[in-house]
């Protein structure tokens, strides 16, 4: 092996250099000068800094002004670009901002918005021809029931169907939750069935389920408020001031809730009469 003269006086020069480096570093160590440069100072600051004061940059989604806010913006520009990352999101958590964002000036604005209403409508469509489906065959299929019944009141409070359609799942979750109410009967199902049938004006029904309801938790505070909120629906005004003298009068025990409630609506009537 032919070694040239440069290469053998690196050979020669490692061993002294490699003492005379180990020399240089214990008399640092010993006078405390190890570290001290200033870029060794900054590497050494950069790696103990805490990662949570790290600057770390914001996404762009973080700087995003609210849809809500930007559809009364007069600018089409950051109304569009919004527009946009709702419908690069989770569409279902804009329903309601959506179906205003249908009545822009802006035509693109619209046009996102009516994009994304009927996409959100296409993928309901097709979970509830599933849950239809599989509640056909499978009625008494553990779970089924409560999901059919939670995902048709998310449906309807949606706004996506009108017409004909929003009646037709409307008597669906009503017949769901009598189904319900016959299965597993509870406060809570019943407060559900009785509202569904006030709001769909099927008075007759709901007495029938205030009554069963009445009588098998006698005292609730939600079996109250529905009968109250049933004599106000259906114009009995003498029977909505029987049960406020009841509570006026009585020494049965109500709850601070049902007395802020008679109180209200006290209060209101002596200001309508002022």
């Amino acid at each position: 092996m032919k070694i040239d003269h440069l290469m053998m006086v690196i050979i020669l020069c490692i061993p002294f250099w490699g003492m005379l480096s180990a020399v240089m570093i214990s008399i640092m160590t010993r006078f405390n000068r190890v570290g001290r440069n200033s870029k060794d100072l900054e590497v050494m600051h950069g790696n103990t800094e805490s990662e949570g004061s790290l600057l770390v940059e914001a996404p762009e989604s973080a700087n995003v002004v609210p849809l809500e806010d930007a559809l009364i913006m007069d600018d089409s520009a950051t109304k569009r670009s919004v527009m946009l990352d709702v419908l690069m999101s989770d569409t279902n958590d804009y329903l309601s901002v959506l179906s205003q964002a249908r009545m822009n000036e802006d035509v693109e604005v619209v046009h996102y918005a009516t994009t994304a209403m009927v996409e959100l409508s296409k993928d309901y469509e097709l979970r509830l021809q599933s849950y239809s489906s599989e509640y056909a065959r499978d009625p008494e299929k553990e779970g089924l029931l409560d999901e059919y019944i939670m995902f048709l009141e998310q449906y309807i409070s949606s706004n996506i169907i009108q017409g004909q359609l929003l009646e037709i799942q409307k008597n669906t979750l009503m017949q769901l939750l009598m189904e319900k109410v016959n299965r597993n009967p509870s406060p809570e199902t019943y407060e559900r069935l009785i509202m569904a049938l006030l709001e769909n004006k099927q008075f007759s029904i709901a007495d029938e389920a205030l009554s069963r309801m009445e009588k098998a938790y006698p005292g609730d505070d939600r079996a109250f408020k529905l009968r109250f909120r049933f004599y106000y629906e259906t114009g009995s005004g003498q029977a909505l001031r029987e049960m406020i003298a009841r509570v006026r009068n009585s020494d049965e025990y109500y709850s601070r809730e049902i007395r802020d409630l008679v109180n209200l609506w006290d209060d209101q009537r002596e200001g309508v009469g002022a």
